[in-house]
Parts: structure tokens; C-alpha cells; sequence
């Protein structure tokens, strides 16, 4: 017994073809502004992220140990939280460092 493919006409298997609406000028206007974040600012808030994460692991493991806290589940879930957090930075680091060291060694 041999398999036949399955064979569907081609105006089933393509949609119907929409024309991309043009963009305002507005919408331009509007998304340049949103994305006109320095890297400095978001290197900033992801330091300040982190470092919320390891302040709030902190604590949670401080409430555990003098009582505050019952559920051990929520800390442990905030301690890989933050040492997720510390290992996605570390790798960020050491990509950047690397980008650098590849700048470096360019000759001009």
C-alpha cells in the first residue's frame, strides 16, 4: 500500500493577502520618542533590578530565619529569582566584555 500526499488546492493554503496600511507620521514620531532610552538608563535599571532581586532574596531569608515568614516555597522562589537575575547580568558582562576586547584588537 503506497501513502499519497495530501494535496490541497493553493487557495486554501494562502490567506488572503491584506495591504500593510501605511504609517502616520504621529506613530513615527510617537515610537522614535519611546525608544530614545540611553543605554546609560537602561543599564541603570537593570543594576537597580538586580539589585532589588538581591535585597528582596535578603530579606526573605531573613524573615525565614527569625520567623516572619512560614513558606519556605516563597523564598526559595525568591532566591532563584535573584540568582537568575545575577546570572543573566554576569553573562550580559561578559558579553560586553568580550565585544570590547574584539573592538580592541581591530586594526585601523
Amino acid at each position: 500500500m503506497q501513502i499519497q500526499p495530501i494535496q490541497m488546492p493553493v487557495s486554501l493554503t494562502q490567506g488572503p493577502i491584506v495591504p500593510i496600511q501605511p504609517i502616520s507620521v504621529d506613530v513615527a514620531q510617537n515610537a522614535a520618542e519611546v525608544s530614545l532610552s540611553s543605554f546609560k538608563d537602561l543599564l541603570k535599571k537593570a543594576v537597580g533590578d538586580l539589585n532589588s532581586s538581591q535585597i528582596g532574596a535578603n530579606d526573605a531569608i531573613q524573615n525565614l530565619a527569625t520567623g516572619g515568614e512560614d513558606n519556605l516555597h516563597d523564598v526559595i522562589i525568591a532566591m532563584e529569582k535573584a540568582n537568575m537575575t545575577l546570572q543573566y547580568a554576569i553573562q550580559i558582562r561578559n558579553k560586553v566584555l568580550e565585544a570590547y576586547q574584539s573592538v580592541i584588537q581591530m586594526q585601523i
